[in-house]
């Protein structure tokens, strides 16, 4: 997410036409200009304001990860070469100019660009996956969207609780997954295609239980299609995490 505080370069034009909220009042404070990225828009969606839980974690760090490969792919900053994933070279036009617009896509894209073979996409979304929630966390975290809390389970194992600051930031997340699921598909804003697509295939039940899964099912499948390989390979890998535990 940017604010004025920050000299983070802003993402797309086509992103802005996403229905995040553009400014936030803080308490005491003027509005602040903001844009949050795909990937801290998933996250908003997988935590629960009424218990202040992340509630939807099990597929959740490759979710994140793969809402950051959309975001470099939309910008032009990595492409598919027949089904595995390069970083673009000799960019031209939007993309000569584009940056990632968060840490856990530039880390994403320094990693493909340092590699010696290419490889599909749903490695990239897997790889490293574990560590992408406390990445985008503490990004939420520095621009206050959300605060951390260490608490103790059993009074011994310490873990982290998340409690939401800006609550309209979540509001308005979730209000462009659920419109991006209405009305005409050729009208939704791409970046909100985007986050409904994910957070279908993350199975973040928070906001998709069964029966709204069971009704966005061909929804789903028309939205997805404007978007690449990524949808498919995020399925992939949930699917095979589902698979592996079942032993």
């Amino acid at each position: 997410m940017t604010t004025t505080s920050r000299a983070i370069p802003q993402v797309t034009a086509q992103a802005d036409r996403s229905t995040i909220p553009k400014t936030i009042r803080r308490p005491g404070a003027e509005e602040v200009d903001v844009h949050a990225t795909l990937p801290q828009r998933v996250f908003l969606l997988a935590h629960s304001p009424e218990r202040q839980l992340m509630l939807s974690r099990t597929h959740l760090g490759a979710t994140l990860q793969a809402a950051a490969l959309y975001e470099l792919h939309d910008l032009g900053l990595i492409h598919d070469d027949a089904g595995k994933v390069r970083a673009t070279s000799g960019r031209t036009g939007r993309a000569r100019a584009a940056v990632p617009p968060c840490e856990l896509a530039a880390d994403l894209l320094a990693r493909i660009e340092a590699s010696e073979r290419a490889y599909r996409w749903r490695y990239w979304v897997k790889k490293r996956d574990g560590k992408a929630v406390d990445r985008v966390a503490d990004s939420l975290v520095h621009d206050r969207v959300i605060r951390q809390e260490t608490r103790r389970l059993f009074g011994l194992i310490p873990y982290r609780r998340f409690v939401l600051r800006q609550a309209p930031m979540r509001v308005a997340a979730v209000n462009a997954m659920q419109a991006a699921l209405k009305g005409r598909v050729a009208e939704v804003p791409t970046p909100d295609a985007a986050l409904a697509v994910l957070a279908y295939h993350g199975e973040l039940r928070t906001v998709l239980g069964g029966r709204e899964r069971r009704e966005a099912k061909e929804r789903i499948n028309e939205l997805s299609a404007r978007l690449g390989p990524i949808p498919g390979a995020l399925r992939v890998v949930v699917r095979d995490a589902k698979s592996g535990a079942a032993g």
